[in-house]
């Protein structure tokens, strides 16, 4: 926020540069033809106000602190102040006299730099100089000295002082709303891009000793933090001990061995709520140690078990303290850590087959309520980022990048969001499927027309051939799970390939096929392929998906009482999705 600010600064700065460039040039080229100047008074005059834009401009071009620019630009106009008040009584000699008439012009980019006091310093400053050089006008050069006249003038110059300053700051408040949102906007998408990641380390990740450590890297651009403890409660030997600890590499401090019953760790496990403490030497439950310096903490209890036995910590050093906003992300960030310990306490106490269906199962309930949870944010993200494209002509450059970023990254989470929703409804047998004869030619020839521009994209070739029988069919959902895997294709095979799409009838199944001039999929990973959150080896550190598309389909053709597999295919990979075949009955012969 404060690099646009600065920017608009210096582009105001620069714009006055430009309208001080105009009015040396009608010093220059006009002043001497005015009756009754001295050209070599106007000549000087116009020489100083090119010299001291010239040293405006490359002072500001220089400046890189909003402190910095605010000397340079008072500098300057206080130099406006002075130039307009010069050429008011060098001019006055001329009979029709109407320098003071650039009195606003000035008042108004005081505005602009100084909102109210730099319009009232102008007003006031160029308002006497104008009474002044009025006198001194009617008694140099018998001019009268025209009380209404000057009246009227310094009416000019009040009004405008009030008019613009007004206007200023209607406009200061839109903008300080306009930035407020942006930040806003900024944390919510970073919050949430960083609870997604968090999220598929829980999910994915089997070690449970690699979980927390990975979900604290995940979240530390967001929160700050210096350092983050998971504290759990040891009976056995009396104290608090750390289970988890992320440090800065060059943080040496030891965690503390806290008793059990004393300290902060025990006050949020009693409460059994989140504790903010802006600074901990300040709070009476919190022991000190020797030179221990001014730090803030959040503490949040961690359910496990249906009881509050452990704590995650996050510690800042001050002046940076912490938020509110930065407690309400730190206990969904507590709750993927919670999930976790449930976990490894489901596999210490049941026999592995058993501990694996339950953590299934708690695993798909976690991410459909974490999808539920996401989708309101995401939901408020999106129409707050399409208000602030309508109002793009009002945005600088660099904020309608952020709102372009900021855009992509929420269809991105949206799109995850729905895939994680929509295994949720899988896993709880809430898909019906409404089943119709489906021509093959023509289930083939939809799912080509939504793919070729992507292909010809990549100047990829997509063939179809069809000789098998109508398919009885949930006609979304089969075109689901083919566009599934010709998207894949799509995106492994090379620019310019082939990618093969076939239907025949096998005996009494229809086989679906998907054939792509790819790297193919190796053969020790073709079993857990379709395994949910899995990705291929090579795929795990480049950003891409949730793992979920092909699990999806393999649940859909399941749906059907069909199967899918991977073939070997030598180049490349070979999807093939059988269907059993039903015979189409004599009235649907007739409707086709």
């Amino acid at each position: 926020m404060a690099d646009r600010v600065l920017l608009e600064a210096q582009r105001v700065e620069r714009a006055i540069c430009r309208v001080r460039w105009g009015a040396a040039a009608l010093s220059l080229l006009l002043g001497p033809l005015f009756p009754n100047l001295s050209p070599a008074l106007v000549y000087v005059l116009g020489l100083w106000v090119v010299l001291y834009n010239l040293a405006t401009l490359v002072a500001v071009g220089r400046t890189r602190t909003r402190k910095g620019l605010a000397g340079v630009a008072r500098a300057s106009f206080a130099g406006d102040i002075l130039s307009l008040a010069a050429a008011m009584f060098l001019f006055s000699a001329d009979p029709l006299w109407t320098t003071y008439l650039l009195g606003p012009l000035v008042i108004t980019t005081g505005a602009f730099r100084f909102g109210t006091t730099g319009t009232s310093a102008a007003a006031v400053v160029l308002g006497s100089a104008y009474m002044l050089t009025a006198f001194y006008r009617d008694r140099a050069f018998g001019f009268p000295f025209v009380p209404e006249r000057i009246l009227f003038t310094l009416s000019v110059y009040g009004l405008t002082a009030l008019l613009v300053d007004r206007v200023m700051r209607d406009a200061r408040q839109l903008r300080a709303e306009r930035e407020g949102l942006i930040t806003r906007l900024e944390r919510r998408v970073a919050e949430d891009a960083a609870l997604a990641v968090a999220t598929r380390v829980v999910a994915t990740v089997a070690a449970p000793d690699e979980v927390i450590p990975r979900v604290l890297h995940a979240i530390r651009t967001v929160l700050r933090f210096d350092r983050a403890t998971v504290f759990v409660a040891d009976e056995e030997r009396g104290e608090y001990r750390v289970l988890h600890r992320l440090a800065a590499d060059d943080d040496l401090v030891l965690p503390p061995q806290a008793p059990l019953g004393r300290g902060l760790v025990a006050a949020a496990l009693d409460e059994d709520r989140p504790i903010l403490v802006p600074n901990v030497l300040e709070d009476a439950r919190y022991e000190p140690r020797e030179g221990e310096r001014a730090r803030s903490v959040i503490l949040v209890p961690l359910r496990v078990g249906g009881r509050p036995i452990a704590v995650f910590t996050l510690s800042r050093a001050l002046p940076d303290e912490f938020t509110p906003e930065d407690l309400r992300l730190s206990g969904a960030v507590a709750g993927l850590v919670a999930q976790t310990l449930e976990n490894q306490r489901l596999f210490a106490e049941a026999s592995e087959a058993q501990a694996l269906r339950e953590l299934d199962r708690l695993k798909d309930e976690f991410l459909a309520a974490v999808s539920h949870e996401l989708r309101t944010p995401l939901t408020v993200v999106a129409g707050a980022l399409e208000l602030l494209g309508r109002q793009g002509h009002t945005l600088t450059e660099q904020a309608r990048t952020l709102v372009g970023q900021a855009e992509r990254h929420a269809q991105r989470l949206t799109r995850s969001v729905g895939e994680l929703l929509e295994v949720a409804q899988l896993q709880e047998a809430k898909v019906q499927l409404d089943r119709e004869f489906v021509p093959c030619d023509a289930l083939l020839g939809e799912v080509t027309a939504a793919h070729e521009a992507l292909a010809d994209a990549r100047r990829q070739r997509l063939e179809v051939r069809s000789t098998a029988p109508p398919l009885y069919v949930d006609r979304r959902r089969m075109l689901q799970v083919l566009g599934n895997l010709v998207s894949n294709a799509i995106r492994y095979s090379p620019e310019g390939g082939t990618i093969r799409i076939t239907a025949a009838l096998r005996d009494v199944q229809v086989e679906l096929e998907v054939r792509d001039e790819g790297p193919g999929i190796p053969p020790e990973e073709r079993e857990h392929v379709f395994d949910k959150f899995v990705r291929l080896r090579r795929d795990r550190d480049v950003p891409g998906g949730t793992g979920l598309g092909l699990a999806i389909a393999k649940t859909l053709v399941e749906l059907h009482g069909g199967t899918i597999g991977v073939r070997d295919a030598g180049a490349g990979a070979c999807f093939v999705v059988t269907i059993p075949h039903e015979p189409v009955p004599a009235e649907a012969h007739a409707i086709g």
